[in-house]
């Protein structure tokens, strides 16, 4: 059989016989019915891709056969030979089964086997088409199954990503914990010393409404605000009494020897200078140390850690003196705004103090950053 079918359908003997001799030679194969129940039947059996039949039929007309191929048939080019060539039935012909061409009888032979070539063709054309439809539609569900199995990975993976950073954040604060409590471990007085201000210092930055990033950077500047004083010598740090000039000047050193320690660790690079400068004053004055910064020159996070770092230091006992009360911390950091202490960090600290009293300095309270900062 050949690879290209055509049915004509006609209740004329001798115009399908003139049909089959004209078309013996093309590369076709040619099947004839003469009423639409034989063409029906022959379209079951033998698929064709182009039919052609005639209006004026005794069973059915044409305009109602092709009517019904295009039903069962949709993809068969449909065609319609007729002498019969009245406007209402190429109306009717185009309008209920959808004809390709209408062909009038006599018909010119080399006109025919044109036409009957166009049709194959077109019938190839949306046979390719609808083949290339289906192959796309395939690939486009293999490629939305790709692209779940793929975000499922992804979301795997990140997950992953995040409890591993998760985990190294957490070391990253584990050590930065056991290096400061190396620091206070040096004087009994000043144990736990560095976890306080730390802690006050981030819910200091929290009052003051800084994002999460900026918060924990204050958190760690806070913790290790103070390492320096690993470089100072047990005598300074542990004197039972207030220190003289020249231990002061030594005691004034831990600043620069705690961003120096802390200079070469990539992780801990941006507290450096958070460090360095807490005992900044804020009106540049030579009180400060040790580059006698001022005002927005001096690092956000040093200009909250002095508030927090001198508020622990006055609520807390030392060899020379006992905890001062808080009425005390109220008028030095209200005495030294503006001159010590940065004003924008005084006044939520105050509020703070106000609104959570003795509470806020407690010695025993322990703080978790990642907790604190998703409440």
């Amino acid at each position: 059989m050949h690879q290209n079918t055509v049915l004509f359908v006609d209740d004329e003997a001798n115009i399908l016989k003139a049909l089959q001799r004209l078309l013996r030679q093309e590369d076709m194969n040619v099947l004839c019915a003469s009423g639409a129940r034989e063409a029906f039947d022959l379209l079951e059996n033998h698929p064709a891709q182009v039919i052609v039949t005639d209006q004026r039929m005794p069973e059915m007309t044409g305009v109602e056969l092709l009517a019904t191929v295009r039903e069962r048939w949709p993809d068969i080019v449909r065609m319609m030979l007729t002498g019969y060539t009245e406007m209402g039935v190429a109306v009717e012909a185009i309008n209920r089964g959808e004809i390709y061409r209408l062909i009038t009888k006599p018909w010119n032979e080399d006109e025919l086997r044109a036409t009957l070539r166009q049709a194959f063709d077109h019938q190839a054309l949306k046979s390719e088409i609808r083949r290339l439809n289906q192959v796309t539609r395939e690939q486009n569900f293999r490629l939305q199954d790709m692209n779940r199995n793929l975000e499922e990975k992804v979301r795997d993976r990140t997950r992953q990503v995040a409890q591993k950073h998760e985990e190294l954040r957490r070391a990253y604060v584990q050590t930065v914990g056991a290096l400061a409590e190396a620091v206070d471990a040096k004087d009994p007085y000043t144990r736990g010393h560095s976890e306080r201000v730390g802690v006050y210092s981030s819910k200091l930055a929290h009052e003051m409404g800084f994002a999460k990033e900026f918060i924990e950077r204050v958190y760690i500047a806070g913790l290790l605000h103070d390492v320096g004083k690993i470089g100072i010598r047990d005598a300074v740090i542990t004197k039972p009494a207030a220190l003289d000039a020249e231990e002061y000047d030594e005691i004034k050193k831990h600043p620069a020897i705690g961003a120096k320690i802390l200079e070469p660790v990539d992780f801990l690079r941006d507290v450096v200078p958070c460090v360095r400068h807490h005992h900044e004053w804020f009106d540049g004055s030579s009180r400060g140390y040790p580059d006698r910064l001022s005002a927005n020159r001096i690092p956000l996070p040093s200009r909250i850690i002095l508030v927090c770092d001198t508020v622990e230091a006055m609520s807390s006992d030392r060899p020379y003196r006992k905890a001062l009360p808080l009425e005390v911390v109220y008028a030095e950091l209200t005495k030294f705004s503006g001159s010590q202490f940065d004003p924008t960090c005084v006044e939520p600290f105050l509020r703070l103090l106000d609104r959570e009293g003795e509470d806020f300095i407690r010695k025993d309270q322990k703080f978790d950053i990642y907790e604190f900062i998703e409440s």
